[in-house]
């Protein structure tokens, strides 16, 4: 059975999804700092004193952040508690004739006995980074202090990667083997890469939590959040909740959770599934794309509805996106440093003193190099000649559609002027058309994802002006980051209906059509560029918006 490392606290009682007294601690509404209340097992706390720990960065320097986070733990523990204090990386430097002992360099700076916060405090306030870092060692060194027949912790922070000889999980799996009641948990501070996956590695295989913080804040708060593995699952950690991750297909969690459902409700091309009182929100891919925990919403770091925006900053930094439409106020705060992993907030207010009243996790930060950057690709269907590019197909079997008219003015979805914009009646075959025989047909795409060009004879002569095309350029086609392709629909026979007054559809991603849209106000650029990436508002036609990342924009230009 998972043991609790210490008992819960305030920060992550409550917890997202479910709601329960699990009588472990009690709720301080003041602004008092946490304490925990129940009984805890003897624990190791082990603080990363490697050369990396003085980087500037946290802000401040890191090491700086770690003691202030380590004193804060502290200071929560019961007075009856039992607590040993271990380092890494203050008894040798970092050259490399260093290396043999700096991964033996492990000191045990307060001695497992009776909590002392006085004697703690002032040994953590001591540390001076030099060294290594043997995450390995520090493990076998912590477990030899505590007890092997008896419930016992480990807690460590470290912001970097071990490369000494012993492979940290390997060494972790095997404490749990000697001491199977023993539950280590990793605490990864601006870690990436192969750092945070040995720090979770570690964590999974002892059944303790694996989180990462990016600054002082959320050092401090996920430090703490370790403490109880079960409050800590139920709460939105990054891009995961009660263990199951962003990008997981619904196979795989129902391979973790056999109740989960198979099915659920389509919303545009989306499927919605409700388990645990959540909203589970999985992309036409078949991945999940979502995680909607709705009154109950609560991230590992303690922020929940009812505190303001103020607050996300204060532990995710400034909003990397922040809009007001139809809908109200959304903010999307980074969730995960260098992803596209986000908190999307809904606020009323404005300002910083705005009350959050919603909270989802999804992919949605913008230029984040993930799913949020937003490649072009231009399709070259046709020459300016009016000849068929290799590669296409010309469809000659609906050359009419009774009417069928051109425009030549700021014409969408195209890079190169020439290029005209012509609709059939109600918008049916509707695109960026070369005019070919003589200008007498035109050769259309009216898919921007298939390689097919549609031949049709205009009803009325093209314009005498040359096309221009729009600036700033519109792409045919979208691909958002969960996968759906959106068209540009200039021509629209009937708008879609619903709550959306003052609101236009310019791209329909929906299957079947008008079912899901890519919206924007009257006359505003429907696409969010912020730097490398772009976001669109998507949504039915009366469903609230929700944020998402353009991967791919695609436009049409002439072949060479």
């Amino acid at each position: 059975m998972m043991w609790l490392a210490l008992a819960a606290i305030v920060i992550v009682v409550m917890s997202a999804c479910t709601s329960a007294d699990n009588g472990q601690a009690v709720p301080d509404q003041s602004n008092a700092a946490p304490k925990i209340t129940a009984d805890i097992p003897p624990t190791a706390l082990v603080i990363d004193a490697s050369d990396s720990m003085l980087t500037d960065d946290a802000p401040g320097l890191r090491i700086e952040a770690a003691k202030r986070a380590a004193n804060t733990l502290v200071d929560a523990l019961p007075a009856d508690s039992e607590l040993a204090i271990l380092t890494y990386g203050t008894g040798t430097g970092n050259s490399p004739a260093e290396y043999g002992a700096g991964c033996l360099d492990v000191t045990e700076i307060v001695p497992l006995g009776a909590l002392d916060v006085a004697g703690s405090h002032d040994a953590i306030n001591e540390l001076v980074p030099r060294g290594y870092t043997p995450i390995a060692e520090s493990l076998r060194r912590a477990a030899a202090v505590l007890t092997t027949d008896t419930p016992a912790a480990i807690v460590l922070i470290s912001d970097g990667e071990d490369i000494c000889a012993d492979p940290p999980c390997e060494v972790a799996r095997q404490l749990k083997l000697d001491h199977p009641e023993l539950e280590i948990s990793t605490v990864g501070f601006k870690t990436q890469g192969q750092a945070s996956a040995d720090l979770k590695c570690i964590a999974d295989a002892t059944g303790g939590v694996f989180v990462t913080a990016a600054n002082p804040a959320q050092l401090e708060a996920r430090l703490l959040a370790t403490q109880n593995s079960d409050a800590s699952a139920s709460a939105l950690n990054g891009d995961t909740l009660q263990g199951i991750t962003l990008g997981q297909t619904l196979a795989d969690i129902r391979v973790q959770h056999n109740d989960f459902p198979a099915g659920g409700t389509r919303r545009g091309d989306q499927t919605i599934i409700i388990w645990a009182d959540c909203e589970w929100i999985f992309g036409p891919d078949g991945s999940l794309q979502e995680i909607n925990p709705g009154d109950t919403a609560r991230t590992i770091d303690g922020l929940t509805l009812g505190d303001t925006v103020a607050d996300a900053i204060d532990l995710y930094g400034e909003p990397v996106t922040d809009t007001t439409d139809g809908s109200g106020r959304s903010l999307v705060f980074a969730a995960q440093p260098d992803s596209d992993i986000g908190y999307r907030i809904g606020a009323d207010g404005v300002g910083s003193a705005a009350i959050i009243t919603s909270m989802v996790v999804c992919r949605c930060v913008p230029g984040s190099g993930g799913t949020g950057s937003t490649a072009s690709a231009i399709e070259r269907p046709f020459t300016r000649s009016g000849g068929t590019a290799p590669g296409w197909l010309k469809d000659t079997t609906r050359n009419s559609y009774g009417y069928f008219g051109c425009d030549a003015a700021s014409v969408p979805g195209v890079v190169d002027d020439g290029i005209y914009w012509c609709s059939g009646p109600s918008g049916d075959g509707q695109g960026p058309c070369a005019p070919t025989v003589g200008s007498n047909y035109v050769l259309c795409v009216t898919d921007p994802f298939t390689k097919t060009l549609t031949l049709v004879a205009p009803t009325r002569p093209l314009p005498g002006a040359k096309p221009v095309a729009a600036s700033p350029e519109l792409p045919l086609g979208l691909v958002l980051a969960d996968g759906t392709q959106c068209r540009y629909i200039k021509n629209r026979g009937v708008a879609p209906g619903g709550g959306r007054a003052g609101w236009s559809a310019p791209y329909n991603c929906g299957a079947p059509r008008d079912q899901l849209f890519v919206w924007a106000g009257q006359g505003a650029d429907p696409i969010e560029r912020t730097g490398s990436g772009w976001v669109v508002q998507v949504g039915g036609p009366d469903a609230n918006v929700r944020q998402v990342s353009v991967t791919e924009a695609v436009y049409i230009g002439f072949a060479p």
